[in-house]
């Protein structure tokens, strides 16, 4: 099988030589898959979101209506919904209360037993699943152009064993490889979450941390570069940086060349926190492709994401983060 690729490398291979070269002890090569996994499935995520916002409905909403459209009765119980989503009781009430409002859902109890709740797809829901699911179906129409029918094949076999892995139940159904990509990248920022909260921090604030760690001694960036980098806006950046500042693991300063300028840069305590964790989030992922793939079927998968993530950055128009 031979992959067609438009330049050498990806933004992932950019932070996989910058590992390299600040941190040669660690092996960071798993995170070569999941890190294209969950940037690919980033930008999925903004396109789905500028293409359900005309139908006012978030990712998060759609994937609601879609469990609820695949169910058998078109109906799911809060509870089931909630571990599908892998969200809290409280998440999953506030989402089917916004899909209630809209008239895309309903709630009813159950026959036999009236303390039980049931969420059911209205006519109008499951009118809104063909019409807004264009989106995904475009994502499906971009892996095909980036790859080919055979290699598009071939990429959702890898990642139907590695979503299999994470969640038995997930059904892709149509459109089936974009999705698949979003539940595993779910997963991965999920276990994320859980090993940095080890560490006293978000996954969120680690990517900071880390992006100024791998910028090598001093460990400083401008917060345009960090932004650009984890796909923010400038002032989803600022959000964390205060965050992170007021726990002392970095400082945010004026650069001395330009004084208009800020510079952020990781404070002792951020560089000792980095080089704890990252072996960590490492070994995590190691372990998750461990499992499921022979090493030669990780280098095919780390091939044909890397084409799906050139294609994608090289039709990202100019400046958008």
């Amino acid at each position: 099988m031979r992959v067609m690729t438009t330049r050498e490398g990806d933004h992932v291979d950019d932070i996989l030589s910058e590992w390299r070269r600040v941190y040669p002890s660690v092996d960071a090569t798993p995170i070569g898959i999941t890190g294209r996994v969950t940037r690919i499935a980033l930008y999925a995520e903004r396109d789905a979101d500028d293409h359900l916002e005309r139908y006012r409905l978030s990712p998060s909403g759609f994937e609601v209506l879609l469990a609820l459209d695949k169910s058998a009765a078109h109906q799911l119980s809060p509870t089931l919904l909630a571990k599908v989503q892998q969200m809290s009781s409280a998440g999953i009430t506030g989402l089917v209360d916004q899909l209630v409002t809209l008239g895309l859902a309903a709630r009813s109890r159950e026959r036999y037993d009236r303390r039980r709740v049931q969420v059911s797809l209205t006519r109008q829901g499951s009118e809104m699943v063909a019409v807004a699911g264009a989106g995904w179906r475009r994502n499906q129409q971009r892996l095909m152009r980036s790859l080919g029918a055979d290699s598009v094949r071939s990429l959702d076999q890898l990642l139907r064993r590695l979503v299999t892995a994470i969640d038995p139940a997930f059904n892709g159904g149509q459109d089936g490889t974009s999705r698949k990509m979003a539940r595993i990248a779910l997963h991965i920022n999920s276990d994320a979450e859980a090993i940095f909260s080890r560490f006293g921090v978000t996954h969120a604030g680690f990517q900071v941390l880390a992006s100024l760690y791998r910028a090598g001694p001093p460990y400083r960036r401008s917060p345009s570069r960090v932004a650009r980098g984890l796909m923010l806006s400038g002032a989803g950046l600022t959000g964390r940086m205060d965050q992170l500042e007021r726990i002392g693991l970095l400082q945010r300063s004026r650069d001395r060349e330009d004084r208009r300028a800020v510079v952020v840069e990781l404070t002792s305590t951020g560089r000792r926190l980095v080089r704890a964790a990252f072996p960590e989030f490492v070994k995590s992922h190691a372990w998750l492709l461990g499992q499921t793939l022979e090493p030669e079927q990780q280098s095919a998968l780390s091939a044909l994401l890397r084409t799906v993530l050139q294609q994608v950055e090289s039709s990202e128009p100019p400046g958008r983060a």
